[in-house]
């Protein structure tokens, strides 16, 4: 399947509200039965939720989606800290868009969604983001995002081990 002609304009960012949680379920789970060794979380972990947790996750957190013809695409999410301590930081989480958009221009969308909201809401934003993820790396990295440390066997799947790096993107102005 090629890419879709998306045209100008084909496609439209907003936030999801719990009216988009089965969407957003849904999608989620595409991308980590899809891209395993991507994701810190597995299918089964994401099938665990229920529809009121995943709506919670709406009303709590900043999640935006990319829909093409009504149809959602593609998402990620910034999760404030909690506490006067760290509210002044955000973890962007979950950032997934399928094969055939990327390459579009969505996933900058998406980042230059969250990051306005960022700017609104936070200091700094962090992630992580499995080290052997070179795409991923190279898109947060030309975004801004900054690595920090590496977590040696951060996640471990069918006996196996996997890096995770940490990384950052300061928008307090150093």
């Amino acid at each position: 399947m090629g890419r879709p002609d998306l045209g100008v304009g084909g496609f439209e960012i907003r936030r999801l509200a719990p009216a988009d949680a089965r969407d957003f379920h849904r999608l989620r789970l595409e991308g980590f039965a899809l891209q395993t060794r991507e994701f810190r979380y597995a299918p089964a972990d994401e099938e665990r939720l229920t529809p009121k947790e995943i709506e919670a996750r709406l009303l709590r957190d900043f999640v935006v989606g990319a829909f093409c013809e009504d149809e959602l695409v593609g998402i990620g999410g910034l999760s404030r800290g909690v506490g006067c301590k760290i509210a002044h930081k955000a973890l962007l989480f979950g950032m997934y868009l399928r094969r055939e958009y990327r390459g579009s221009g969505i996933a900058d969308a998406l980042m230059s969604a969250l990051l306005d909201e960022a700017r609104r809401t936070v200091e700094i934003v962090t992630l992580t983001v499995m080290s052997g993820n070179a795409p991923a790396v190279g898109f947060y990295r030309r975004w801004g995002f900054e690595s920090y440390g590496i977590e040696p066997r951060a996640v471990k799947e069918d006996g196996l081990y996997f890096d995770e790096m940490l990384m950052s993107l300061s928008l307090a102005g150093g």
